[in-house]
């Protein structure tokens, strides 16, 4: 058995080598320098001290001081050997996270001497490529996740939602639901999740393609009624909301409502307003010739894919030539329009009335409840 004595020589013998590092570690040389993170770090993981000692916080001083003046090389190894140590510096850890990306990936993927707080911290004060590397934690705190939600770019973000150790909270699933509008890269990973709450997923309806459309309408069916309306009802007046106060939607109602009442709401209209640029009137118009609300409409004509619009044609009984008429021109000078013209046509052909029956029933729920 080892007697306190040799255990205290041993102590002793350790503080001696460190006090020389530290004398060292004045040492301008930038390849003696490496050679002394080298040293340290190997008489480190030699014998490695415990949590909150005191020669944990002097390692820690000594490979901090060494790894700012080192080259980047030596740095992003020194990163290597302790991401996956549990009694890593802290000081350390925190300095090499926030060093150039290289450096810092190792820990900004694996580490668990990183805590919550540390994480926010890191997400807080770095950039898009360090954001990003934090998706892929093998776990995710939701205040983490929200700082990245809020900082992040969408690249960023969709790396975050295919992350299903990510904790997302309610307004982090709503802010990724929002940006999914305007970007299909949301869409699958969103469906995917299997707490996507459900009025979220109905927002998400009119502007996923087909085949998402389906899985959001099979996870449907296994929805209590009860629970399903509601999540409609909400979905519906998050998305009324949002054009409550613009004072365009207000005018394009009146619009097209004084149009309806000269019996001059027709598809030539719809074209015409289109093709003048006036978008919420063409929208307000084509909810009413499709019985929806105003929001749906306007985000099938905005929808960078062509299904969400299909889908409320095809239900709202618009016929082919003017669904192709207002689908060209939505994407005019974005393509060749004869071709595309006839990829919608066989778009809309191969989408069956049921189908879009169907998908629209919960368009038709809003739509009611909103006349309610």
């Amino acid at each position: 058995m080892i007697c306190t004595r040799q255990i205290l020589a041993g102590v002793m013998a350790v503080q001696s080598n460190l006090h020389k590092l530290v004398d060292l570690a004045r040492e301008k040389s930038s390849e003696r320098r490496r050679e002394l993170l080298r040293e340290v770090t190997d008489l480190f993981f030699d014998d490695v001290p415990a949590k909150g000692s005191a020669e944990l916080d002097q390692y820690d001083g000594v490979l901090s001081r060494l790894a700012e003046d080192t080259a980047e090389d030596a740095r992003a190894e020194l990163a290597e050997r302790f991401a996956d140590s549990a009694h890593a510096p802290h000081g350390l850890i925190m300095q090499l996270a926030r060093d150039v990306i290289d450096v810092a990936a190792p820990i900004l993927r694996k580490s668990n001497t990183l805590t919550e707080d540390d994480l926010v911290a890191i997400a807080e004060s770095t950039g898009q490529s360090h954001l990003k590397l934090l998706t892929t934690r093998k776990s995710i705190p939701e205040a983490v996740a929200d700082t990245i939600v809020r900082r992040g770019n969408d690249d960023t973000v969709v790396s975050l939602v295919k992350n299903s150790g990510a904790q997302l909270s309610r307004a982090a699933f709503e802010n990724i639901t929002e940006r999914a509008e305007t970007n299909p890269d949301f869409h699958a990973p969103l469906v995917a999740r299997k707490e996507t709450p459900t009025d979220l997923l109905n927002d998400l309806l009119t502007v996923v393609e087909a085949r998402l459309r389906d899985r959001i309408l099979e996870k449907f069916d296994g929805v209590d009624p009860d629970e399903l309306q509601q999540a409609i009802d909400a979905s519906h007046a998050r998305l009324e909301a949002r054009l409550s106060n613009d004072k365009t939607a207000d005018e394009a109602k009146r619009y097209v409502n004084a149009m309806k009442l000269r019996r001059q709401l027709d598809g030539a209209l719809l074209v015409r307003l289109l093709r003048e640029g006036q978008l919420m009137r063409c929208a307000a118009g084509l909810a009413v010739m499709t019985d929806t609300d105003l929001g749906t409409a306007k985000r099938a004509l905005e929808c960078p894919g062509i299904d969400p619009l299909c889908l409320l044609c095809k239900a709202g009984g618009i016929d082919r030539t003017l669904f192709v008429t207002l689908s060209v021109m939505r994407n005019a000078g974005k393509g060749d329009a004869l071709r595309d013209a006839r990829e919608y046509g066989r778009i809309y052909d191969e989408l069956s009335e049921r189908e879009a029956q169907r998908a629209m029933r919960f368009m038709a729920m809003r739509k009611n409840a909103e006349a309610a």
